[in-house]
């Protein structure tokens, strides 16, 4: 019956197969036909009329079984002989309904493998898609240069990537292992109560190698499951060169600061000692003292002190400057002090054409200069009724201008705003003197533009490359 069945089944669903299974049904019954015609039987082929109907409830619906059952017992009634009107009536009626009960039971029979068979077909399916889904997985973590692992309710790695044998350097396989041993950081999220619920979050942290060596890692995990079935998937990735070269240019950044602070320091003391002179110099045309060891000790201190503070504040601090392109430090921009001026209802705004040619400058430092604008400009603008900070940028003779525009009070006393130590600043004095410093340490200016309102300072830089700035 199986086989009988999946021939139907093939049949029906090769092209023009249903034509020929009814052309097959409906050469059974004129073969019944024919039969009885011809050879006038004294008893009745009517049990024969079953297999047409049935053959036919394999591609018929429902009604269209219904009908064929009448119609065959309606054939079959022709060829009966010595009935009553009500005989054949009734006889008429008795085999429709088992005609028709037939290939009823045929079509569910049918109706209900096929079923079975599409939801196998999709079983099946589906199995080939899961198990394909999950080798591009396994090679996804496998080929991930980020380490992968998944450790179990009580830290035991039950999965771990080519990566991760790579990062934590085990001198065995890492499976079965305790995570305790490598990130302390996963063992104490999985003691985390059950009632949390799923858990996804990054961290930074320390992972140790087999060795006992230590590196900085970061690590993006989620915590999912209930009780034994409860699990921790992590991504780690060592960050040691990010933290390295982020140390460094931190400590580059402080060692500048450093010497343009002496050299304003220098500078201040460097005038201190020349007034000290020119008082020393009308002193010494009296001849009561100026023969004096005291006075002569004292001018010798001074000299001493000058040349003390002889540093040059522009002197070796020019930084390490490169191609900086200002479209993407925009957006870094937008990320480092957009959220303060949400904070105050305010607006931050940095136009950048697309076609605008890197500069010539130091990515941090000139970070540095405009977050100290930025913080300016903030404090500035906090009485004001429009709270705006506006950076507009533009290329012309061969310099790229960045205009950085506050809507605040503006500033009354501009003759010594780019002075250190002054003393009406909000703060040490310094920002404006360091910021100038830092933009011309990389062969740029900076400038403090007059307008009707609020405060303008311009930035002007020069192209990373100017051959191809000119084009």
């Amino acid at each position: 019956m199986n086989t009988f069945y999946r021939r139907f089944v093939r049949m029906r669903s090769a092209h023009g197969g249903r034509g020929l299974i009814f052309l097959t049904a409906l050469s059974l019954v004129s073969l019944l036909v024919l039969l009885e015609w011809y050879f006038n039987f004294d008893f009745s082929l009517g049990i024969l009329y079953i297999f047409p109907v049935m053959l036919a409830a394999t591609i018929f619906d429902r009604w269209q079984i219904v009908l064929a059952a009448a119609l065959c017992a309606y054939t079959r009634g022709l060829f009966t002989a010595d009935e009553t009107h009500l005989e054949h009536v009734l006889r008429f009626c008795m085999a429709t309904i088992a005609y028709t009960a037939c290939g009823l039971w045929i079509y569910q029979i049918a109706d209900s493998r096929r079923v079975v068979l599409k939801h196998y077909s999709r079983l099946r399916y589906e199995q080939r898609m899961r198990r394909r889904v999950q080798e591009q997985l396994r090679l996804l973590a496998q080929s991930s240069p980020a380490a992968i692992l998944t450790m179990d309710c009580d830290g035991k790695i039950v999965a771990a990537n080519q990566a991760a044998e790579i990062l934590l350097q085990s001198d065995r396989p890492l499976l079965g292992q305790d995570i305790r041993r490598y990130v302390g950081l996963f063992h104490d999220a999985l003691q985390l109560p059950a009632r949390m619920g799923e858990i996804r979050t990054s961290s930074t942290a320390w992972a140790r190698r087999a060795d006992g060596t230590v590196l900085p890692v970061t690590t993006w995990f989620s915590i999912y499951g209930e009780g034994p079935a409860r699990h921790l998937a992590a991504i780690v990735v060592d960050t040691s060169d990010e933290v390295r070269e982020r140390e460094q240019a931190q400590f580059e950044q402080i060692v500048h600061h450093d010497r343009i602070l002496a050299g304003a320091v220098s500078h201040e003391i460097r005038n201190l000692c020349s007034a000290i002179f020119v008082v020393a110099s009308n002193m010494e045309r009296s001849s009561i003292i100026s023969g004096n060891p005291d006075f002569i000790a004292l001018k010798n201190l001074a000299s001493g002190l000058r040349d003390l503070a002889s540093l040059d504040p522009h002197k070796e601090t020019r930084m390490r400057v490169s191609s900086v392109r200002l479209q993407e430090l925009a957006e870094e921009m937008r990320v480092i002090v957009g959220q303060d001026w949400s904070d105050i209802d305010g607006e931050f705004e940095w136009l950048v054409p697309p076609n605008l040619p890197a500069v010539r400058a130091n990515h941090h430092g000139l970070i540095q200069i405009l977050l100290n604008l930025s913080q300016n400009a903030l404090r500035a603008v906090q009485r004001s009724a429009e709270r705006q900070l506006k950076i507009e940028t533009v290329f012309a003779e061969e310099k790229v201008f960045l205009r950085v525009c506050d809507t605040g009070p503006g500033i009354s006393k501009v003759e010594d705003l780019f002075q250190p130590f002054r003393p009406e600043s909000d703060g040490s004095g310094l920002g404006l003197y360091v910021s100038r410093a830092m933009v011309e340490s990389f062969g740029g200016e900076l400038h403090f533009e007059p307008t009707e309102s609020g405060c303008c300072f311009v930035i002007v830089l020069l192209p990373a490359d100017l051959k191809a700035a000119s084009i």
